[in-house]
């Protein structure tokens, strides 16, 4: 795996957030250490995990497509089911841009991140 800079910017219903980190990139997949959370994000069968002490959150992805999410709460062992609209996913060599609806909390999401030479 090499390391590369990248930046994240997420969009939400509330927020706009732009952060910097240095992550791991292959072919498969690009893994970087957000503030609370591990991130890793799968290429070819498109999906987004985030793991921290206390959640595991695992989305997959599909243009046009509803698929399922979980979001799996540690402490209890319980599991929150999530219903996940994609409205569209671009993907190329030094970006990615996903828009995306979590229809099970009504949450819309725009996900850039682009890898930067710096």
């Amino acid at each position: 795996m090499s390391k590369i800079n990248i930046i994240v910017t997420l969009k939400n219903n509330k927020n706009i957030s732009e952060e910097k980190y240095i992550a791991l990139k292959n072919k498969d997949k690009i893994i970087y250490e957000e503030k609370e959370y591990k991130t890793t994000i799968f290429l070819n069968d498109f999906k987004i995990v985030r793991e921290n002490k206390d959640c595991l959150i695992e989305m997959n992805f599909i243009p046009d497509q509803t698929t399922k999410g979980k979001c799996l709460l540690k402490e209890n062992n319980s599991q929150i089911d999530l219903e996940i609209l994609t409205d569209y996913l671009i993907i190329e060599d030094d970006l990615i841009i996903l828009k995306y609806n979590v229809l099970t909390t009504e949450q819309d999401v725009i996900f850039k991140l682009e890898s930067v030479n710096k």
